[in-house]
């Protein structure tokens, strides 16, 4: 297997799920629900049936399959959140404002509290406008949403706290900065308890400016970043909580938005009062040689970042409207830090592993230091002599404050894999092949860390789904 190097081997333990796998059938969602009072869930839900829960142990072995008391209705939206010892399932059907709220254990019983987020709902249903998240924050359900959105000036985000019996228990408002018909909203951390990172871009996508605001004062920080007519496209911010620092990212991209326009990688770090710690970069050479999809981990300052080549649309089609992505960075440091993302939740089972092939097709790895300087790169060139690697699959988590990437591959004797890759102190990048089995898809997108253990992710095997959990040391 291409770059695997013996010197930058990882320790690795694998194991799989026995006893019985779910059976599966073309579910409206999938989704595994980790560690939940020690025993892990695979969920499936399809219209018109009762969800099916499978539950294992922490050894993986199967102790039960179950029925949630309900039949999921048809084209419906769905959020789980989760919490130590149970989690909460959120059941939106289209066309009606009742909804359904189930609270399900670690062995799987379940307790309808409907009537109780029914109650929850109407005592904001004045200030709810666009929707709302739910997130869970130290044991506790917190629901966030926008209001006031009347105001072109402002935007207001409300925090609110609910007990165990889904009553509001704190309530709290921030308002900041936002012309709403001439800004675009891009991104949104909440650090609970203390800030509010906003990320947006400005001056017709031309400028990106990133804005720190105490959630006890309202009191707002903040830096912009002008591009000379360059367009940014897929920002992200990333909050270090080790030492307060941000990392702000963008592809930036030729105005022409023809297929020949120039594209490259912009990347700066930022202290706790938004002063840069180094001169932001740009790299230049990131989709050089047909790559398609970039990797970057910057050494000691981040989690690994993912850019793809912007292909050639429509420029009112440039700024796509992007899900506001809420993170508890309360969490331990071996904590799934993307276990918010609403998009990675509501994202369907997909069968198999399909690609096609064009003349940009490569995927590439870099390692940056804190200078933004390349000390390490790698280009797969994704051609059919070899294999091919999956950008849209992978996961990235962080394991004794190594960062890790592991992304999906096949070999053309359509053999499925797994691809491990995280710095070395001494020698750069390390990339290890996972020795799994190979008929298996691996469901990255839906992966959780386990503290202390390992990661743990759903496989596919034609109309079976089962675990694997991966112990790195």
């Amino acid at each position: 297997m291409l770059f695997v190097n013996g010197n930058n081997a990882i320790a690795q333990t694998i194991a799989y799920s026995k006893g019985g796998n779910m059976y599966i059938n073309n579910p409206d969602y999938f989704q595994l629900v980790a560690n939940i009072a020690g025993n892990h869930h695979l969920l499936s839900f399809s219209h018109n049936e009762k969800p099916e829960i499978s539950i294992y142990n922490a050894k993986l072995e199967f102790v039960q399959k179950t029925n949630m008391p309900f039949t999921f209705p048809d084209n419906a939206e769905l959020r789980i959140v989760p919490f130590d010892s149970f989690y909460y399932v959120f059941i939106r059907p289209h066309f009606t404002k009742q909804y359904l709220f189930w609270k399900v254990d670690g062995n799987g019983n379940c307790t309808d509290m409907s009537d109780a987020f029914q109650k929850l709902l109407q005592s904001q249903s004045d200030n709810i406008k666009l929707g709302f998240q739910l997130i869970p924050n130290q044991g506790q359900l917190w629901m966030l949403y926008h209001t006031a959105i009347d105001d072109v000036e402002k935007s207001t985000l409300v925090m609110l706290q609910a007990d165990s019996l889904l009553n509001v228990s704190f309530i709290h408002k921030v308002s900041y900065d936002f012309k709403r018909y001439e800004e675009k909203l891009q991104q949104e951390i909440l650090i609970f308890g203390r800030y509010l990172f906003v990320l947006k871009t400005l001056e017709s996508g031309t400028s990106l400016e990133l804005m720190k605001v105490n959630l006890a004062t309202g009191f707002t920080i903040r830096n912009n970043f002008h591009s000379s007519g360059y367009l940014y496209a897929q920002p992200y911010v990333d909050f270090n909580t080790t030492d307060s620092t941000v990392t702000v990212s963008a592809l930036l991209i030729d105005p022409d938005l023809n297929y020949r326009a120039k594209q490259f990688v912009f990347v700066s770090r930022l202290n706790k009062i938004l002063v840069e710690q180094a001169p932001f970069a740009i790299l230049k050479s990131q989709f050089r040689k047909k790559a398609n999809t970039n990797f970057i981990l910057v050494d000691g300052g981040s989690k690994w970042m993912n850019f793809a080549k912007w292909q050639q649309r429509s420029p009112a089609a440039f700024n796509d409207d992007r899900i506001t992505v809420y993170k508890d960075y309360t969490m331990s440091a071996t904590a799934n830090q993307d276990l918010y993302d609403i998009d990675n939740q509501l994202t369907k089972i997909t069968q198999g592993n399909n690609v096609s092939y064009s003349d940009e097709m490569g995927v590439r790895f870099s390692l940056l230091n804190k200078d933004f300087k390349i000390i390490s790169d790698s280009l797969m060139p994704n051609n059919k002599d070899r294999y091919t690697i999956f950008p849209g699959q992978f996961t990235r988590f962080k394991v004794d404050s190594r960062e890790y990437l592991m992304v999906a591959h096949q070999f053309f004797n359509r053999k499925k894999g797994l691809l491990l890759v995280t710095s070395n102190d001494t020698q750069g990048l390390g990339y290890n092949y996972l020795r799994v089995n190979e008929r298996y898809n691996y469901m990255l997108s839906k992966s959780r860390v386990i503290p202390e253990q390992g990661i743990i992710m759903p496989y596919l095997y034609k109309r079976e789904a089962g675990l694997i959990k991966i112990g790195i040391k």
